[in-house]
Parts: C-alpha cells; sequence; structure tokens
C-alpha cells in the first residue's frame, strides 16, 4: 500500500470563523485513504472543531494563543512540524503575517509551502505592507479563496482561485423549517431581516442595526434576526438594549441549524467593511433569499441578482432598499438552487475537493 501523504493545515486560532470552516470542509472530504491530515491551530480552539476532528479522522495539535503568548505559539508551531514532517504545509490566513508561520515551516525543513488567502484586507494595515515584500518569497504555492482577497496579498494574478468549497444541496429553502423557526420566536407573520455573521468590526453589525431602526420606524412588523457571535457580541447588545426598537431586534447566537434561520428570513443583509469570499452569503442566495450587500465585497459571490450598496452611504439608503425589496415565494425560493446551478457548482465541495487534490498531486510530483 502507497505511504498516505501527510498535509498539515494552519491556523492562527479555530473558533467559529470562516477559515475553521474552509479547513473542516476540505480536512472531511479529502480522501483519507490518501491523505494523513493534521490541523494545528493555536487558541482558542472550538468545542465543536474538536468534535470534528475526532469523528473524522483528522489529527489536531493545539498550541497557546497567538495572542496572548505568541513566542509559545510559533516555538509551539516549529516542534509540531519539525517533530511530524510533512509533505505539504497549508497555512491558511488573511495577510502578510502569514510569513511567520511559512518561515517557521522552512526552517522546520518543510520543502512545499502553500499561502492560502482568505480575505481583502487586515486589521493592521502597517505590518501588512511591511512584511509584504518578504511574505511574498516564503511560499512554494499561492492560493485564494477568490480574485480579490488574491490580487490584495500576492499581486494580481499571482495565485490560483479555490473557491471556498461547501454542500450547496444541504441549503435549499426548506418551508417546514421556516415555519419551525418563525413559530419558535413568535415572528410569524412578521417581516423578517435577517444576518448570519461573526460579531466584530469588520462585519459592521452595528450600521446595520442603524440601518433596521430605519425600517422599524415605518414598518412594525419588522424584526431583526443577527445569528452568530464573536468578540464584538457584549457591544451589540448594549446597543441593541438602548435601542428604541429592541423589541424588534432578536440575538439568536449561534446555530448550527443555519439553513433554518435562512428559510426564516426574507431579506439577507451584508454590510460587512471587507471580505474574502463570504459562504454564508453564498448560503444565503442559494435558500432564494433576495440579499442587499456592501460593494466592498467580491461580485465573485454574486449569483446575479444581489442589490450593491455603499457603507460609505447613510444607513437610510440601506433601510429604503430593504423596504423596496420584494419577499419571494416559497416555490421561488425553492426552485432557485435549481435555476442558477450553473454557478452554483462552481462552489460545491464535490467540484472543488478535486480541484485541492490536484494542487496537491502537482505539487508532490515536481
Amino acid at each position: 500500500m502507497n505511504k498516505k501523504i501527510k498535509i498539515s493545515m494552519v491556523t492562527n486560532h479555530f473558533g467559529i470563523t470562516g477559515i475553521s470552516t474552509v479547513i473542516i470542509n476540505y480536512c472531511k472530504e479529502l480522501y483519507h485513504r490518501k491523505y494523513d491530515l493534521t490541523v494545528i491551530a493555536g487558541q482558542p480552539i472550538a468545542e465543536e472543531n474538536k468534535v470534528e476532528c475526532v469523528k473524522n479522522g483528522i489529527h489536531l495539535i493545539e498550541l497557546p494563543s497567538r495572542h496572548k503568548d505568541p513566542a509559545k505559539h510559533y516555538i509551539g508551531l516549529w516542534k509540531a512540524l519539525k517533530q511530524n514532517h510533512y509533505d505539504i504545509v497549508h497555512i491558511h490566513g488573511s495577510s502578510s503575517m502569514m510569513a511567520i508561520e511559512l518561515t517557521i515551516a522552512k526552517l522546520a525543513g518543510e520543502k512545499i509551502r502553500i499561502a492560502h488567502s482568505h480575505n481583502s484586507m487586515c486589521s493592521n494595515m502597517k505590518i501588512h505592507k511591511i512584511l509584504n515584500p518578504y511574505f511574498r518569497k516564503t511560499y512554494t504555492k499561492s492560493l485564494s479563496c477568490g480574485k480579490l482577497a488574491g490580487d490584495w496579498l500576492f499581486g494580481e494574478n499571482n495565485f490560483e482561485i479555490l473557491p471556498n468549497g461547501f454542500h450547496t444541496e444541504q441549503f435549499v429553502f426548506d418551508e417546514s423549517e421556516r415555519e419551525k423557526i418563525r413559530r419558535k420566536l413568535g415572528i410569524e407573520d412578521r417581516f423578517v431581516v435577517g444576518h448570519v455573521g461573526r460579531f466584530n468590526e469588520q462585519k459592521n453589525q452595528t450600521y446595520l442595526i442603524k440601518s433596521f431602526e430605519h425600517v422599524a420606524k415605518v414598518r412594525s412588523d419588522a424584526v431583526l434576526l443577527l445569528v452568530g457571535t464573536g468578540p464584538d457580541f457584549d457591544k451589540i447588545k448594549y446597543i441593541v438594549d438602548n435601542s428604541l426598537y429592541r423589541d424588534q431586534i432578536i440575538l439568536y447566537g449561534v446555530t448550527k441549524e443555519t439553513r433554518a434561520v435562512y428559510s426564516a428570513m426574507d431579506v439577507f443583509v451584508f454590510p460587512s467593511k471587507f471580505e474574502g469570499l463570504p459562504v454564508v452569503l453564498l448560503e444565503a442566495q442559494i435558500t432564494g433569499l433576495p440579499c442587499i450587500v456592501s460593494d466592498k465585497i467580491t461580485n465573485e459571490v454574486d449569483f446575479g441578482e444581489i442589490c450593491w450598496l455603499s457603507v460609505e452611504e447613510d444607513p437610510q439608503n440601506w433601510a429604503k432598499a430593504i423596504l423596496q425589496t420584494a419577499v419571494r415565494s416559497n416555490t421561488q425560493r425553492s426552485d432557485y438552487r435549481k435555476e442558477h446551478i450553473t454557478k452554483i457548482e462552481h462552489y460545491d465541495i464535490s467540484q472543488t475537493v478535486k480541484q485541492l487534490d490536484t494542487i496537491y498531486d502537482d505539487l508532490i510530483q515536481r
């Protein structure tokens, strides 16, 4: 029997994030008789991600927090790479800071080093710009979730696009789930404005709440359904608690039943300040939701009917767009995936995992 190809997926933390979801999705779908897969991640590590690793035969090496103890984090990474030696080290991130992990991998003797871009901006642009020229010398293969994220980090066209793959068939609209969630929340006959995302500065929930308050002034039947959690949760909760329309805003928390909450919504609003290629926006469209989206996001995610707006505009303009949105019928929503299948298939993991498999094969055979 041929020896398995050892792959390590490296990420600075493994919480409930888009990058973590992408890593889990690919590790689950890659052929386990061919690959020996390890995730190397700093704290925090979400319990559900640990469970997924155990359930799917994925090794997990836990490192100290990069934020709280960077020295121990990076020493731990070097030891993990040096002791285990991987055929391919696949590093996921959003900025030139990946140069540190890539350099550690090189020092540990790892010859094949992938840098994978997942965003089109970062929180510390000064360090990013200083490191970028050096960063571009540290990897042997560059991947990106989309063109915008790739151009920003690697330079125009100096990378291969690997879409964020997922099981698209799992997000077809479900009428019974819609009724169940709406009944549970007591919003059966309400106009539900929805949002799914990590509560942080990037996702811009503060702006969304301001926009919704203008909607609520006009429609007393409107409800804002915010799904997720994150570092800004307490800040958002404070804003909600002090809003005149707090009784019309629901903080739903984290859920694994994302199709159900999408199905319960009438319109999806996504005012991010920057993104790579947000899977939640793909999921929302597949459930047939009309989507109102920040123009800071790559139009690669558009299946053809997104309403694009600027977050530089007054929140009232977003409110106007929300109020003018025509709610789709259950039949229209159920048929959405079938009618847009050509574009949607591009993101189906059955296709994208084949691309990743080919990438790994080509790198090994060089």
